[in-house]
């Protein structure tokens, strides 16, 4: 009876899983389908990975190319991986796991193209792997196939920060998945030392995760640190709690040993397989963090404050009051909390606790070392680990609430009818939140109107002056002629400019160069010229010039 009852869970724990990953699926097409490359270090990425083979189209002034010339700087167009010409190019720059990836499926799947899927098709990998990781982490928690996808549908695939991470054309979703599968590692450490066992598998896994994850993201030595930190700081407690003097004899203390060898090792693998690491970490990016570390200056608290009102908003939207927000959350998981304690399940909610304060301290440590632009995505990670650590407190306060019914049909009813409110309830709040894509940073940009510069694209496009940031490139695929003139109006410029067909053309332009260009090249073709405003490309204003 009770195999029959196992084999019917299992086959509904697997029908569920089945559904959300097609959810999934469904979902990230859809806003995949919305997306416009336009954030200038998504165009870096395409920079970093396959343009190498050729200069900036730019750099080519004074010359009509079409949109597929300025394609080629985003495919991959030799027939070779060329992976150290990647990673000479990112010496002081990012580390390269994500661009080797990205030179990859450009050469073999991609080969000639310079399409967004480059970037999504392996988003859409880590996406899924991550959606698969949080269901089985719900399910352990709750034994309780329905309740784990109804928390996984509200953390990872109706969550605007989840949307964000999965659409960029950077390695975020790629460092979500390294975070989380390094939480993992530490629990599992736990629960090994606990077990007084030590497998030869875990420390294999921890040091694969830590050498990806060191290779995906500078962020990720942060959160590698704070998170070794945290878990061998409880061992070493436990160690001593259990075996005072002789806290060296404990279990907990070799896995400690073991946990700081291992890091040894995957350093030194990332040192070996990436050199240029050493530079950044010592005269790069963390020179810049330990200098930012003694600067506490009042602007410095300004960026923890902004970062706990962004991780409100990313839960309830910028409509919720900030103070609101944060009561909510860490309400929630106080309260989640209390509720282990009092069950005396001690080691969830040591597995609680230390999630949460990794989250936490990584919020403060990036927040502090903040570069000059305040930038949401650096805590995108961080926001997540404690969406769903406020999901899980949620849960345990629900069944919690409803277990003290004392008739088991009346129970499940309003058991099953307080859930589905519930997740009908937040599922609208994130709708909101979410805004019909609004919502979503480096989604699409509001000013830019794609549709309507298609609608000229069989017309020739000239981008005139400097084109300071690169946040346009992308519209430039469109275009059947384009050509980039200086704004020096030399004689190379004037006769380009007279090779150009028909009599009107499609302007990127600064707005103070405006005049001076319309007068340029009125004098060209004898003519007053008019403009009329199309649309905005972030930096650049875009007119259709008669």
């Amino acid at each position: 009876m009770k195999e029959g009852r196992a084999g019917e869970g299992k086959a509904r724990a697997f029908l569920v899983g089945l559904v959300l990953l097609l959810m999934g699926t469904v979902s990230f097409f859809y806003w995949a389908d919305k997306k416009q490359v336009w954030f200038c270090d998504e165009i870096y990425t395409y920079e970093s990975a396959n343009g190498f083979e050729q200069d900036w189209p730019n750099t080519c002034v004074d010359q009509w190319m079409t949109g597929e010339d300025v394609e080629a700087f985003f495919a991959a167009d030799w027939d070779r991986l060329s992976l150290n010409d990647i990673t000479i190019r990112l010496y002081n720059d990012h580390v390269p796991l994500y661009f080797w990836l990205f030179r990859m499926i450009s050469l073999f799947f991609f080969q000639g193209s310079g399409s967004i899927w480059i970037g999504l098709s392996m988003n859409l990998v880590f996406y899924l792997i991550v959606l698969g990781l949080v269901y089985g982490g719900f399910l352990h928690l709750t034994k309780n196939p329905l309740l784990s996808g109804a928390a996984t549908l509200l953390t990872s695939i109706v969550n605007r920060v989840m949307i964000e991470q999965a659409t960029v054309l950077r390695m975020y979703m790629m460092l979500l998945l390294a975070e989380l599968l390094l939480l993992a590692g530490g629990l599992w450490i736990l629960r090994e030392a606990r077990g007084k066992r030590m497998s030869v598998g875990v420390f294999a896994y921890l040091w694969a995760v830590s050498v990806a994850g060191f290779l995906t993201h500078y962020d990720y030595w942060i959160f590698y640190a704070i998170t070794a930190a945290l878990f061998c700081l409880w061992l070493l407690c436990l160690a001593v709690k259990g075996n005072g003097k002789n806290f060296c004899r404990s279990w907990e203390f070799r896995h400690v040993a073991f946990w700081v060898g291992n890091f040894a090792v995957a350093l030194f693998t990332t040192i070996r397989l990436f050199p240029y690491c050493q530079w950044n970490l010592n005269q790069g990016k963390g020179q810049m963090a330990i200098s930012s570390l003694f600067d506490f200056s009042g602007e410095k608290l300004a960026q923890i404050a902004w970062g706990y009102q962004r991780l409100s908003a990313s839960l309830f939207g910028d409509g919720v009051p900030a103070a609101l927000g944060l009561a909510a959350i860490f309400g929630l998981i106080i309260g989640g909390a209390v509720l282990l304690y009092r069950k005396k399940e001690t080691n969830r909610l040591a597995g609680m606790a230390l999630i949460v304060l990794t989250a936490q301290a990584y919020q403060w440590a990036v927040c502090f070392t903040m570069p000059d632009v305040w930038e949401e995505r650096y805590l995108w990670g961080g926001f997540t680990i404690m969406a769903l650590c406020v999901t899980w407190a949620a849960v345990l306060l629900l069944q919690e609430l409803f277990a003290r019914g004392k008739a088991e049909r009346r129970r499940g009813i309003l058991w099953r009818g307080a859930v589905l409110l519930l997740v009908i309830g937040v599922l609208a709040g994130e709708i909101r939140v979410i805004d019909g894509g609004k919502g979503v940073a480096y989604l699409f940009h509001p000013e830019k109107d794609v549709a309507l510069l298609k609608e000229y694209k069989e017309i020739p496009w000239i981008v005139y002056g400097p084109t300071v940031g690169v946040y346009s490139y992308y519209d430039w695929l469109m275009p059947e002629q384009i050509c980039f003139l200086t704004e020096n109006q030399m004689p190379e410029d004037a006769e380009a400019f007279s090779g150009m067909p028909g009599d009107e053309f499609v302007l990127y332009i600064y707005e103070d160069y405006l005049p001076e260009a319309l007068e340029f090249f009125g004098r060209q073709l004898g003519k007053e010229l008019t403009s009329q405003y199309l649309t905005k490309s972030t930096n650049l204003s875009v007119y259709l010039v008669r």
